[in-house]
C-alpha cells in the first residue's frame, strides 16, 4: 500500500482553500548554493545540481508588499515552529527564492488545532498562526488514536495473517 503524502495534501488544501487564484510555490528549496557550484555551473543550474541538499519550505506566497514563508504540520506543531525559525533565517540567504523582490518576510504557521503555548510561542516569534482543519484530517487523528488500541492490533494482525496466507505479502 503507497504511503499517504497527508502533510502535502494538507498544505495543498490549505493554499486552495485560502489562495484559489494561486501565486503560490510548493516545496520551495531554500539555503545558500555553494559558491563553486555557482561559479562552475551559473545560479539556475546551480540551484538545481544543488537542490537534494536544500531544506524544503512546504510553500510560499510572493505578494507586492510581503513574501510569506508558510510552514505547516498536522501532529508536530512544535516542531514546525523551530522549522518555520530556520527557514526564514535560510530564506534571507537563498538566491533563487521566486519572487522574491526584497519584500519583507512574514511568517505563517497553519496547524489544525493550537493548544496555548502554541499561541504563545508563534506569538513570541512573530509568527501568523493559522488553524484549518479539513473534515479529512479528523478523520485521519482519529483513526490514528485508534491504532494504539488492543481492537485494532488484533485487527491488524488478522489482516496482515491473511494476507501472508493469499501470498499478498
Amino acid at each position: 500500500m503507497p504511503r499517504e503524502e497527508r502533510e502535502r495534501r494538507f498544505v495543498n488544501d490549505y493554499l486552495l482553500t485560502h489562495f484559489p487564484r494561486g501565486g503560490w510555490y510548493i516545496n520551495v528549496p531554500l539555503g545558500p548554493v555553494p559558491d563553486e557550484i555557482v561559479a562552475q555551473h551559473g545560479l539556475a543550474k546551480g540551484s538545481k545540481l544543488f537542490q537534494p541538499s536544500r531544506p524544503r519550505i512546504d510553500a510560499v506566497i510572493p505578494t507586492k508588499d510581503e513574501y510569506w514563508l508558510i510552514e505547516a504540520k498536522i501532529r508536530e506543531a512544535k516542531a514546525a515552529i523551530g522549522d518555520l525559525l530556520v527557514y526564514h533565517e535560510l530564506a534571507k540567504r537563498t538566491p533563487d527564492l521566486p519572487g522574491y523582490t526584497e519584500q519583507p518576510f512574514r511568517l505563517r504557521l497553519v496547524v489544525p488545532w493550537a493548544l496555548d503555548w502554541i499561541k504563545l510561542e508563534a506569538l513570541a516569534h512573530s509568527m501568523e498562526l493559522v488553524v484549518f482543519l479539513p473534515a479529512w484530517v479528523e478523520d485521519y487523528v482519529r483513526d490514528r488514536q485508534l491504532y494504539f488500541t488492543r481492537s485494532y492490533r488484533i485487527a491488524r494482525d488478522e489482516k496482515m495473517r491473511n494476507r501472508r496466507i493469499l501470498g499478498l505479502e
